[in-house]
Parts: C-alpha cells; structure tokens; sequence
C-alpha cells in the first residue's frame, strides 16, 4: 500500500503535448483549485447547517477569506494565457515551429471535449433522474452547456454544473487566441511589444469599468475577463525572453507571500477600479515570484502539490456534485460554537474525499486523452477488433 502512495504523484503526472512539463505551473494550478474548493464548500456548509452560529467578527473574517473562490478562477485564466501564449512565443522568439492553427484547434476539441461532455452528460441524467426538473426543462440547457453557450444564452451559470461558465470563458479565448498571439508576437521590439500589451490591458480595464463588464450578462463572456489571459501573455514573453535560465533568490519568498496576502485582501466584489489594478498587478508578481523564489518555488513545486494542479480539470468538473452530496451527509456535524472550526472539520472531511475521487475520474476519464495520439490509436485498436483484414 505505501509503495503504492508513494508511486501514485508519478501517476497522476500529466502528459504534454511537447513532452515538458512547467511544475511552476502545475504548482500554480494547485494553488488555484483550492480556493475555488474551499469557497463552495464554505458556501454549502453556511447554507445547509444546522447550528445557528451568530453573525460575529470571526464567522465574518473566516467567511472573508473563504470566499476568495475567484481568485483560483483568475489564476485559471493567466495560466490559459502563459500556456496557450507559448507555442506561438516560441515560433517569434526562439525558432520553434510554426503553430498549425488546424492542429491546435484539433488539439483543444481531443483533449477537453471527451472529459467534459461525459461528465456533463452524467450531471444530466442525474439531474432528470432525482426529479429536479423533467427531461424536457433540462434538455436546452444540456444541449447550452456541451457547446459552451450557456451563459450568451441564459445569461447565468449552467444548473449541470454552475462553474462551467468559466470554461465557456476559456473556450471564446482559445478561439481568439492564435489572433491575439499573431498581433503580440510579431512585434520584434521587446519594450513596444510589452508596452503595447499593458496598453491593451489598461484599456480593456477601463471599458470594462465604464461598461460594467464585470457585471452578468457581460461577466459570463470573454468581455469581463480578456485582460487575465493578456497578463498570461505578459509571462509567456518573460519566460522565453528573459529566463533562459531562471535563478533562484530567496528574497522573492517575501515577494510571493507579500503577493499573496495582497491578492486576497485586494479582491473585491465592488469591482473598485483601483482595486482591480493592485489585484491583477499582485497576480502578476505574484506569478513572477513563484518561478524566482527558493522555498515557495520548493512548495509550488512539490509532487504531491503538482500532481493535484495537474488533475485540476477533473477535480474542477466534478467537485461541486461531490461537495453537495457529502453537506447532506456532514451538515449536523457540530464541533464548538466557532464558525472557523466546523467549517474546517467539513474542509477536512470533503477535500480528501475529493480528491480521491478525483484521482481515480482523472486516471481514468481524463489522462488517456492528454495523449495527442488517442484518436489514431483509438482507430487502430477499432480496425484490429472490428474490421476483417483485407483478403
């Protein structure tokens, strides 16, 4: 059994299409999945528990920082935009291989659609069969959520699975992004191309706010967003450019945990302009610091913490069933009159259990199709099994 625990990091290893794995980033998407897990449980448990805790200061500080879910959703979008940023970066800056835009949509459909329309398909049939709302009710918002147009069509979060509307997001960004990629990157000049990029952010934040883009129905689409992935961008080119070799200083510690605690306190559900500015800017270095620091570059980077980064996508799909069946059973649970202590013990009975299951769904419905061959090999093994040979 402990060989097996301990071989188990090596096997929830994601696999890549150019065969390297970033562990910064992996590390980032632990960081960003956590949050997003402990708001929704923060959120069940406040709505379906028993115990009347009284509205104090503590149960007000930790319900303060245990809804900070949306930060791991920003997280989410600058990794989409350093990582989908890359391939085309490298092309401009470091003789790689022009992208082939019908490959790298081809790439995108074979690696997520499989995973995501089965689990979509599963919360459906679960759905009619509990007898939420009849076959006919859920049908458009099926057939919405599987072609990522719940939110331009409904304007709210799909009943399936609510945090889908931030895959929507990804999905109208992985369309524009060989565009974006093309305008940014063939701009030679490193200072013109950063400045013209900071120049794109500011601006998109200012008609954000002078539009209200981060407010429904805009916030459900690219308009509300677009300048997370541009910071991913602003990474990617600093990676390739400036990091042939990235060394460590431990001052960035202080750097990355100042970041940190600045990006948890800044954000905000006023949307206050200068706010928004100190939070994304924090996001940023907070990034940077990660890749330049030594002992939380060596936590980021732990196999444990980027094995679970890297079956993010299973655990985001699926955690909120799992988190609303597992309240039902664990609601009465009352341990102290503090708010913060029973909301951990639910923390500490949940989040295991996720992402346990996790790992098993992810092993199973997901790693297979990281593997850019499935679909021949899957025509191969179809040919051998079904198809008499030629005579």
């Amino acid at each position: 059994m402990m060989k097996l625990i301990q071989q188990l990091p090596q096997r929830l290893t994601r696999i890549t299409s150019g065969g390297k794995i970033i562990r910064e980033i992996d590390g980032l998407r632990f960081l960003a999945i956590i949050p997003v897990l402990i708001q929704h449980m923060y959120e069940r448990f406040n709505r379906n528990t028993a115990t009347p805790f009284a509205a104090n200061t503590e149960k007000a500080v930790t319900g303060f920082f245990a809804s900070r879910g949306f930060i791991g959703v920003y997280i989410f979008f600058i990794i989409s935009g350093f990582i989908l940023a890359l391939p085309f970066a490298k092309h401009h800056f470091a003789n790689g291989k022009k992208v082939n835009v019908g490959q790298y949509f081809l790439r995108r459909v074979t690696r997520l659609e499989p995973t995501y329309i089965l689990w979509i398909t599963i919360f459906f049939i679960i759905f009619v069969l509990h007898g939420h709302n009849s076959f006919t009710e859920y049908w458009p918002h099926y057939l919405a959520s599987i072609t990522y147009t719940h939110g331009l069509i409904y304007h709210k979060w799909s009943p399936i699975d609510p945090p889908t509307w931030t895959l929507e997001i990804e999905i109208q960004f992985y369309i524009l992004a060989p565009l974006l990629a093309s305008l940014f990157f063939s701009i030679k000049n490193k200072i013109k191309r950063r400045l013209i990029n900071l120049v794109a952010i500011l601006l998109l934040m200012i008609l954000q706010q002078y539009f209200k883009f981060y407010t429904n129905p805009y916030n459900l689409t690219i308009l509300g967003h677009l300048h997370y992935f541009l910071a991913g961008f602003m990474l990617a080119d600093v990676y390739l450019c400036d990091w042939k070799e990235i060394k460590k200083i431990q001052w960035y510690d202080m750097v990355a945990i100042a970041a940190l605690a600045i990006v948890l306190i800044s954000w905000s559900w006023d949307f206050e302009f200068g706010l928004r500015i100190i939070f994304l800017v924090s996001l940023f270095i907070l990034f940077f610091a990660v890749f330049k620091s030594v002992a939380v570059n060596r936590f980021i980077t732990n196999r444990w913490v980027t094995a679970i980064g890297g079956m993010c996508y299973t655990i985001y799909l699926i955690h909120l069933p799992l988190e609303e069946f597992l309240i039902v059973l664990t609601k009465k649970i009352h341990i102290t009159d503090y708010f913060a202590v029973n909301l951990f013990v639910q923390l500490l009975i949940a989040l295991p259990i996720i992402l346990m299951i996790s790992s098993a769904f992810f092993l199973l419905f997901e790693k297979p199709f990281m593997d850019k061959d499935w679909p021949r090999r899957l025509s191969v093994s179809f040919r051998k099994t079904f198809l008499k040979p030629n005579l």
